[in-house]
């Protein structure tokens, strides 16, 4: 199999379709595509593996020739930093002093709009990626889920694994921690399946706030015009954005088979385990239509998680009056382990809200420049606190929070 990429140019396309007006996120950004013929049993991922050790990161790719689905369009790779703040219409310079101010507005709200899709089927037309050798079958792993509360109708969006097994059959994961599992259960002691959408392919920005642990009294829609400070359009009887690719409509009902293994983001298999049963109602799609897949175990979906992080700690330490200069949450650290808070003026009480905002965070260092964070602490005088780390509910040891002094003094010697 040929791995070499060829070119960055797209093929032409109407401007009209909603192929262009998902990859018009994309245009700061290299975006590369492959037009020969790829396995998506594997192979597809394998390809980026490839391409990521020959270029020194991992690309994005338009597969626009995937076997078994002619005519289907995957997109490798997904979320890189760059299209998730095109999303929003920030930069690099912006992020995240402009989100977190964004999130303290009133919301520009959501709308309603009438939309049609070319085609209707099932899980047969959608193109399905086996991403590691290990995973138990097909997964997708970019769509967004919508549930609502059975009780108040309010919408939330989360990423969760589902693994394909048939037509009108998927296998859905939820963390006992997360509100689609709390929906679930509502409408399961009801003895009713709980309505479910999965959409991919709309703006960016709905799947980092999808991945964002966000306070469960609002609509996460909100959430995504509060972050790009435009109104967002919605339509379907269950709201899926107006600028989706493809959206499957189900049940999650009262029953649960094995599912997995399956290759987590942050570098390890989960073992198989019982997942809710999701039952296929309609797939939607239109033919212009694109699938994001984000790779597990690589950059997408940890971009995702270190984006969320630096986001909320941000407009959570600036909120309680605390000047914060940047929030880095470094994917070397899997975008969840490590948080980086910079400040002309460290404290104490700085290092303790955002400790107390993120008990999954293993270790917290505040101090007033980390370049290199390892250097700072052989080098710097620093205050170090312990407190309990938990996972799923069990202790794990402990988490870290360090708050770094002033450098020694003295004058640096020169060569």
């Amino acid at each position: 199999m040929k791995t070499e990429l060829r070119g960055s140019s797209l093929p032409q396309l109407s401007a009209r379709t909603t192929l262009s007006r998902y990859l018009r996120f994309y245009a700061s950004s290299e975006l590369h595509h492959w037009d020969e013929e790829i396995d998506p049993d594997v192979e597809l991922t394998r390809a980026l593996a490839v391409w990521e050790r020959q270029l020194g990161s991992r690309p994005t790719v338009l597969f626009t020739n995937v076997r078994g689905f002619p005519g289907r369009l995957v997109l490798g790779n997904p979320y890189p930093r760059g299209v998730i703040l095109a999303s929003m219409g920030l930069d690099i310079a912006d992020w995240p002093q402009v989100g977190a101010d964004r999130l303290s507005q009133p919301s520009p709200g959501t709308k309603l709009v009438e939309r049609s899709w070319q085609f209707q089927s099932d899980l047969r037309d959608v193109p399905m990626i086996r991403h590691r050798p290990g995973d138990a079958g097909p997964y997708l792993t970019a769509g967004v889920a919508v549930t609502k509360t059975r009780a108040t109708g309010r919408l939330n969006l989360g990423v969760y694994r589902v693994q394909v097994v048939g037509p009108k059959k998927a296998l859905i994961f939820f963390d006992p921690k997360t509100d689609a599992f709390s929906n679930w259960a509502d409408y399961d002691r009801a003895g009713e399946p709980m309505p479910i959408a999965i959409f991919l392919g709309a703006s960016p920005v709905h799947a980092l706030v999808a991945a964002a642990k966000l306070p469960a009294d609002e609509d996460d829609y909100e959430v995504s015009a509060r972050l790009t400070n435009e109104t967002v359009g919605l339509t379907g009887d269950l709201p899926v954005p107006t600028d989706a690719s493809l959206v499957i409509y189900g049940r999650v009902l009262p029953k649960l088979e094995t599912e997995g293994p399956f290759a987590e983001f942050k570098g390890y298999y989960v073992p198989a385990r019982l997942s809710n049963v999701l039952e296929v109602d309609a797939v939607h799609f239109d033919e212009d239509s694109v699938l994001p897949t984000i790779v597990t175990g690589a950059e997408s979906g940890l971009t995702l998680m270190a984006m969320q992080n630096e986001l909320l700690a941000f407009h959570w330490l600036t909120q309680r009056g605390f000047c914060v200069s940047s929030v880095q949450y470094p994917l070397y650290a899997r975008g969840e382990f490590l948080g980086l808070i910079e400040s002309d003026r460290p404290t104490q009480e700085m290092l303790d809200a955002a400790m107390q905002r993120d008990p999954r965070c293993k270790i917290t260092i505040v101090g007033k420049s980390l370049p290199d964070p390892w250097d700072v602490l052989a080098t710097h005088p620093f205050d170090a606190k312990l407190a309990e780390y938990r996972r799923k509910g069990e202790a794990h040891g402990d988490r870290i929070g360090v708050l770094v002094g002033n450098p020694p003094e003295g004058r640096s010697v020169e060569f």
